[in-house]
């Protein structure tokens, strides 16, 4: 009777331990994680437009769960502060460079003139060898949840056009702060001055730079077309838009909004290539209509260009960002 006693009294003193457990589990699925997302162009870029349908698919699929808080153009600081805060934990995502800051192996998709087409370019995006590009990160506290085409790049000056590499010798060329870029445009004879994309359209309207290279989506988003009277439509590098997300943070997430969350990256990355392709034809002739006298190089010009560039490729092998191996599989990739 005594032992029949204490096996009651235990199932008793069991049913409230149940019952708040299955409080907390409750309670737990129920949680809200708000996601403070900065970048640093307007809103209306293509940036912040697939930042939408991010913002979208994963409050949407996390019912509501996961709440994505915009700020763009800048708000939360300039680019280099914003990734810093992200490796912090002060924000939880962002979209943007400076690349080497997130992981230097991200150089190997700047190589200039290895590209061909945005198709390409995710070809590597969702290859194996795209995965271990963004598993880097990791290292740095960031969580990488997926890259689309962050734009060819184009250059436009006041000084001349620009149809050799020697006709950019001289030249004040605004670059942002990418060891890719400025390495390019040293090969090419230009000077790189580093100046905050936020400050480049004063720098080109008061001469501090003659030039600058971006996307046409950029060159129209931030009108630097507006102090530009040369454009060289050549298109020397593909950059990845990068949609990184603080690595704690992540963690931190029961695994079904892990999920989400490397979905909606992919959404994100799907309409901003819907965007470019669909758009650049309509930047282009909106710098073209501006007045902007724009040069198309024949091939062998692009050839100049191009073997100029090739110091480029082994800078960066012999610094370690990447090696030798990735980048004959990045060719097999996109062969």
């Amino acid at each position: 009777m005594k032992k029949f006693m204490l096996i009651v009294c235990f199932v008793l003193l069991s049913i409230p331990m149940v019952f708040a457990n299955g409080e907390k589990e409750s309670s737990s699925a129920q949680k809200e994680y708000v996601i403070k997302l900065g970048h640093s162009f307007t809103t209306q870029s293509p940036r912040h437009q697939a930042l939408l349908d991010f913002k979208t698919y994963v409050e949407e699929k996390s019912n509501g769960q996961l709440k994505v808080e915009l700020y763009p153009a800048g708000v939360l600081g300039k680019e280099a502060e914003m990734v810093e805060s992200l490796k912090m934990g002060n924000i939880e995502a962002y979209v943007g460079g400076p690349f080497d800051a997130l992981t230097e192996k991200l150089n190997i998709i700047l190589m200039p003139f290895f590209f061909n087409s945005q198709e390409d370019l995710m070809k590597v995006a969702h290859s194996d060898l795209g995965k271990t590009i963004m598993d880097d990160a990791q290292k740095n506290n960031i969580k990488i949840l997926a890259f689309g085409n962050g734009g060819s790049r184009n250059i436009t000056n006041n000084v001349r056009e620009i149809k050799s590499p020697a006709d950019l010798n001289g030249i004040k060329l605004r670059t942002p702060p990418m060891k890719s870029i400025i390495e390019c445009m040293k090969s090419l004879g230009a000077n790189p001055v580093s100046i905050p994309y936020a400050d480049t359209y004063m720098a080109l309207k008061t001469g501090v730079a003659d030039g600058q290279e971006n996307p046409l989506a950029n060159i129209v988003d931030m009108k630097f077309y507006e102090v530009q009277k040369y454009m060289t439509y050549i298109n020397y590098q593909f950059h990845p838009e990068v949609l990184s997300m603080n690595l704690n943070f992540y963690k931190n997430l029961p695994s079904d909004l892990q999920q989400i969350c490397v979905d909606g990256g992919w959404v994100f990355a799907d309409k901003l290539n819907d965007i470019r392709s669909k758009t650049d034809e309509e930047y282009f002739n909106t710098i073209k209509e501006s007045g902007v006298k724009i040069y198309m190089p024949t091939e062998s010009e692009v050839k100049l260009f191009r073997d100029a560039c090739a110091p480029v490729y082994d800078f960066f092998i012999n610094e370690g960002s990447f090696t030798k191996e990735e980048l004959n599989t990045m060719r097999e990739i996109t062969q």
